[in-house]
């Protein structure tokens, strides 16, 4: 089943707006989330998508002042729920390295991360230094994802979903340890249900 144009720009612009929220907040983000434009369009491209119309009922309580929302990204995103694929996983798969921390978690720059910067010079795509350390941060992962989606064969970027997306489970749950910093969870589980919905619509579209 080929898959319609319209279907495709919907989730590549669900996604494109999960990677916006987990960067570090700035004006213009926290004034299209103020006034219920962008929080909306994304509770409704998930309920689309999902067929759930109770999918995004835990996002609530958004932060009145943009100070407010960036000390809640540091203490949770910022620092003890990095959305950094590497840090959820083994550093690396290589059984020739010798670095002691090889076969730990917790660290920058893992397999991971040397996957996405190879592919990032294939497809010539441009990254900010603030991410040049962490390649592999959810909110570049997003936006190659969403890049994807309207560029790449389905079974391309399947792949790349089943890649690099099977460490959320973990950072929901270092993120539910920040009992006060509710807001990101509640996006971490709804972009969950958001990519579990599109793997199923890239697989129709095999």
């Amino acid at each position: 089943m080929i898959m319609l144009q319209q279907e495709r720009q919907v989730v590549s612009g669900v996604i494109s707006i999960f990677a916006d929220l987990f960067k570090y907040p700035d004006q213009h983000v926290w004034e299209a989330c103020m006034s219920g434009g962008l929080l909306d369009d994304l509770k409704k491209a998930a309920i689309h998508l999902t067929g759930n119309p109770d999918c995004a009922n835990e996002i609530k309580g958004f932060p009145a002042e943009l100070g407010e929302l960036q000390e809640i990204y540091l203490n949770s995103l910022g620092g003890p729920a990095l959305p950094v694929e590497s840090v959820y996983k083994i550093w690396t798969a290589d059984s020739d390295c010798s670095m002691p921390f090889a076969k730990s978690k917790g660290y920058l720059l893992g397999d991971s991360a040397l996957h996405i910067r190879y592919i990032l010079t294939e497809f010539e795509m441009a990254i900010s230094q603030d991410y040049e350390n962490m390649p592999d941060h959810l909110a570049i992962l997003l936006e190659m994802l969403a890049y994807f989606w309207d560029n790449c064969v389905p079974e391309f970027t399947y792949q790349f979903l089943e890649d690099h997306f099977d460490w959320l489970d973990e950072l929901a749950s270092a993120l539910a340890a920040l009992p006060e910093h509710s807001f990101y969870l509640a996006i971490t589980r709804l972009l969950q249900q958001v990519l579990r919905a599109a793997k199923a619509n890239l697989q129709e579209a095999f």
